[in-house]
This record gives C-alpha cells, sequence and structure tokens, in this order.
C-alpha cells in the first residue's frame, strides 16, 4: 500500500502519529517507530528509522537525521519530512537511487521536534517562536496583548489615524503602507500595532507587550551558547525538546549528516554560526561548501554560513554549530519557503542599503505576485472596526502563518517537498561508506594461516566526516577484528586492532590534496585447526560494519 501526502493542509500531532503508524504498518521491513522523548506538554516526539534491515541492522550503516519544525509555526518543514518519508518507502526497490539508500543507509527522520508549539500554532490565532513553557517569567504585564479581535481566526496588524503616526499609504496601491517621509506634513498618517487588546489602564503610549513564550530552543545548544543569547534558556540543553535531539544523536554512533529544516527565506545554511569561514578546517570546509552547491543546484538557493545572511554573529547556541563543532558532523539547516525570490525581488541587498523606494517596489512585487498565485489569499484587505480600546482603527494585512512564513499549501507547498527530498538524498549519498577489498588466506606452516584483509572506504567523506571530528575525539578510530573459533589464537599479536580513519574522494586528487588513504591493509597471523572458520568484522561507526568469513583449509 502506497504512502500519500496531503499537501494541502498541515498535519497535526496525532495526524504525524497516524502517518507513521501507517508507515510502519504498509513497510515493517523497512521501518520503525521510536519515541525520544517528551515535550514540555508531554506530547511523544518521534523519530523514524528507515533502512532495509535485510541488508544489515540501521546501527550497522551510515545513517543521515533529518528533522524539522523546531520552531513552532515553521511546519512546512514537517510536510517535507512526511514527503521524504514516503518517497523513501514507497520507491524501494523500483528506484535505483532509494533503493541503492536504503541497502547502504539508514535514516532517521524526526517531522516535529516542537509539538507544543506547532499544535498552538496550528489551532489557535497565535504565533510563536519555539516552546510554549513561558520564559523568563509569567507575569502579565500592562500594554496590548496579541489577540484575535475580529475574531476572523487571524492575528494580523491595526492601522490606527495617528498624526504622530510614521506610516501613510501608498499611491501606488491602498493596501500597502509605506514609511513617512521627513517632510510629510499633509495627508493621514498612521501608527501600526499587532492586533490585539489593550490590558491595564495605560493607553497611551500604546506599548505592545511581548509574547509570554520567550523561548527559541534554536538557541539552547552547548556550542557558543550564551545566557544573553535572546530566548537561549536558563542553560543548555534546558529544554526537553533540543535535550531529546542531543541524546538521541550522541546515542546513534553512525550518524553521519544532519539536516534541520526551518522557514523562511530560501536559503541553506551551514557552520559557522558565530565565526568566519577561515576559523574553519579547510578541507570540512570544502565538504560544506560542495555539498551545498548541490543543494544550491536542486534548489536555487544559495548555501552560505549561519553567521551571514543577516545573522550577524550574535546567534549562539544553535544546533548547526553544535553538531559541527562538538559532534563533527556536516548540517545544513534550510530555510524553506522562497516568496520574496518568487515575487523577484533582489534578496542579496542588504535592508540598510534599501531606500524607501526600494522598499515600496519590492512590498508591491510581492502583493502582485500573491495576486496572480495565491488569488488575493495572501493579504486580508484593510477593514474598518469599532475597536474596544482603541476606536476607529483598520484591521488588515498579510496573512503571516500560510503564505509569508510557511509554502501555501497546495503545488507551492509539494514543490517545497519534492526539491529538499532531492537534495537531502544527494546528502544522504556523499556520506563515508566502509567496504572489505580483497581478503586472503594463506597457509604459512602446518596448522598456522596468513589472513589479510584490505578495507577501503569507497564514499566521499572520510570516515570520520569531517576533520573536526578527529580534534574533537568525538569518533572512534575503525576497528577490525577477527573472531575466531575454540581452540585458534592469533600469533605475535592482538585479534582486535585499531585502524586509521580513511579519506574520502571530496577533494580532487585526494582528500589530503596528495591522493589521500582510501584503503588500508590489515593483516593476522593465527594458528588454528585445519577445516575450522573465522569471521572479519570491520566497524566504522560512521561509516558502517562489515563482516565476512575467513576459512582456515
Amino acid at each position: 500500500m502506497a504512502i500519500t501526502v496531503d499537501y494541502h493542509r498541515f498535519y497535526q500531532h496525532a495526524e504525524i502519529k497516524a502517518f507513521l503508524d501507517a508507515c510502519v504498518s504498509a513497510y515493517p521491513h523497512l521501518a520503525a517507530l521510536d519515541v525520544i522523548g517528551q515535550s514540555y506538554e508531554r506530547r511523544d516526539i518521534y523519530v523514524l528509522e528507515i533502512t532495509n534491515r535485510s541488508t544489515g541492522a540501521a546501527a550497522d550503516k551510515p545513517a543521515m537525521y533529518i528533522d524539522a519544525n523546531i520552531h513552532a509555526g515553521e511546519v512546512t518543514g514537517s510536510q517535507v519530512c512526511l514527503h521524504t518519508i514516503a518517497h523513501l518507502l514507497n520507491n524501494y526497490g523500483t528506484d535505483p537511487e532509494v533503493t541503492y539508500l536504503l541497502d547502504t543507509r539508514a535514516f532517521y527522520i524526526l517531522p516535529r521536534v516542537n509539538p507544543d508549539g506547532a499544535e498552538l500554532y496550528l489551532t489557535t490565532p497565535f504565533m510563536l517562536r519555539s516552546s510554549v513553557r513561558p520564559y523568563p517569567d509569567e507575569e502579565v504585564k500592562d500594554g496590548l496583548h496579541l489577540e484575535d479581535v475580529d475574531g476572523n481566526g487571524m492575528i494580523l496588524q491595526m492601522r490606527v489615524p495617528d498624526e504622530t503616526g510614521e506610516w501613510k499609504v501608498s499611491s501606488k496601491d491602498p493596501r500597502l503602507m509605506v514609511r513617512r517621509q521627513p517632510d510629510d506634513y499633509q495627508g493621514t498618517f498612521y501608527r501600526i500595532y499587532p492586533e490585539g487588546r489593550i490590558r491595564g489602564d495605560a493607553v497611551v503610549p500604546v506599548k505592545v507587550v511581548p509574547p509570554k513564550w520567550g523561548l527559541d530552543i534554536n538557541r539552547n545548544f552547548p556550542a557558543n551558547w550564551r545566557l544573553e543569547q535572546s530566548g537561549a534558556g536558563p542553560y543548555p540543553l534546558s529544554e526537553p525538546e533540543t535535550r531529546a535531539m542531543a541524546e538521541f544523536i550522541l546515542s546513534h554512533e553512525n550518524i553521519a549528516a544532519i539536516q534541520a529544516y526551518h522557514t523562511t527565506g530560501g536559503v541553506i545554511f551551514r557552520a559557522y554560526c558565530t565565526q568566519p569561514d577561515d576559523k574553519m578546517d579547510r578541507h570540512d570546509l570544502a565538504a560544506f561548501k560542495a555539498i551545498g552547491r548541490r543543494g544550491e543546484d536542486i534548489l536555487g538557493y544559495e548555501c552560505i554560513p549561519a553567521s551571514h545572511g543577516g545573522w550577524g554573529h550574535t546567534r549562539a547556541g544553535i544546533f548547526i554549530d553544535w553538531v559541527y563543532e562538538h559532534r563533527g558532523l556536516i548540517g545544513y539547516t534550510t530555510e524553506l519557503w522562497d516568496m520574496a525570490g518568487r515575487a523577484g525581488l533582489d534578496k542579496k541587498k542588504p535592508d540598510d542599503q534599501k531606500t524607501p523606494k526600494d522598499v515600496e517596489e519590492e512590498q508591491l512585487k510581492l502583493l502582485q505576485w500573491q495576486d496572480e498565485h495565491l488569488e488575493g489569499k495572501g493579504f486580508v484587505p484593510w477593514t474598518p472596526f469599532q475597536h474596544p480600546d482603541l476606536g476607529n482603527v483598520e484591521i488588515g494585512g498579510w496573512v503571516p502563518k500560510t503564505v509569508r512564513q510557511n509554502a501555501p499549501p497546495g503545488k507551492f507547498l509539494e514543490e517545497e517537498c519534492i526539491k529538499n527530498c532531492t537534495f537531502t538524498l544527494k546528502h544522504a549519498a556523499a556520506t563515508p561508506l566502509l567496504k572489505l577489498g580483497s581478503l586472503q588466506v594463506s597457509r604459512v606452516a602446518t596448522g598456522v594461516y596468513k589472513v589479510a584483509a584490505v578495507v577501503k572506504n569507497v564514499g566521499y567523506l572520510p570516515t570520520s566526516v569531517t576533520k573536526q571530528a578527529v580534534k574533537a575525539k568525538v569518533v572512534k578510530p575503525i576497528v577490525a577484528e577477527l573472531q575466531l573459533p575454540q581452540g585458534a589464537a592469533v600469533v605475535g599479536g592482538k585479534s582486535r586492532v585499531e585502524l586509521e580513519h580513511l579519506d574520502g574522494w571530496v577533494l580532487p586528487g585526494g582528500y589530503l590534496g596528495g591522493g589521500g588513504t582510501r584503503e588500508t591493509q590489515v593483516e593476522w597471523t593465527v594458528q588454528a585447526p585445519a577445516g575450522t572458520g573465522a569471521q572479519l568484522v570491520v566497524q566504522a561507526r560512521r561509516a558502517g560494519t562489515v563482516k565476512a568469513a575467513v576459512e582456515f583449509e
């Protein structure tokens, strides 16, 4: 039975669970479901393991870890995860790429890191950054609190006539609000506020109260964590969602690749998040860039370090920095959905270099694009409303949840799912892969044998994945072990030996620039009764485990 995904809506938590259960029921030989922790509100956090178990257990294969929706409202990412799951399961045995990957690799897919936040986002008018845990305090402050005042199921914007206001209506489109210029003194001017109600006695000046949900759990990871970072939480991995992610990754040493899905903006972020590129090992940087270029080709999104792209150098405690700096893994954060790019905006021009005319022209292009492609559903016209606190106001503006923050359900959502799944599979195919070359057993004397085996890495990345992993001492050496029968012994050595990590073909001419070491030979001299046999087991945590029978004739 084929697994289907509905691209015309976003799934709630119970629907995701039902989807994952259906996957295991339809493909029990490929899929297994695990609960890796619980959220702040005690919802289960699910990971689906996918591999062809007849070719080996998931733990014995290099694995790709994929997650989404760490930020509450970024539900497009969950949909990409569900599409990726369906694509892998439905196409095993018929699609050569999928079949190869599930025979040789494993996938761990976590469709929704933050079920509490997503549930609130999908079932109420509210928007929030991530966790529903009140932070930094629960005190109710006086001021304007966000609320769906007109009862249309959305929290939009309010424009209030005010002679001190900094906004005015564009002469080119009455829906568009533009900044008042220094010499503007005639006409109607406005203040713009988020839709809401005022609590307390003070109406003037109107102060917008920040949402009570102040955590940003993608600032809660140990790498470069800082208490003063907005939303960072009281200490690294203080939140159950981030702790569950970290414990899962730490306990699965076969994870060799990371992909995290966010929205929005149409960009692929990579490490570093706090440092320039020249601080990174040059081989690791080359790998980040090369795999990222595959993403650029497929998605049309630029791949840049997260310390660029308007993030600056102050965003600390971010997941992709942690998986690289502390775990030595290559990970990408893809910011899904690019309405600005589709509307033809120049995304590379910094905001501080744009004139008021530039900003107005960009907004006009966005309005025109949504008129043509979304049939006007992305913008609510300004509508008069008698506000109980502010009097005559108008409520309207962009519909952020399913237009600007997420891919609109339907064909645009499906397109995002398809192309991002494609990039994920290319990244998975670049992971290291251990293989045995020649295996020779020769008799050197009565009851004495020499065993020689060639071990090789046929993957693009080295068996350590990065130089950072070796530097941080978070990846174990390759281990080759000859498991001998009773009455046999290795003569003059050990049956278990450690090997140096093997390079991949990440750089032309070799990983180290001079040919690289992609294979090595290991030898044993064994005393064993004729007619018995042994088993050779070679394990590289991030490149897989290979086994072979050894016969003493």
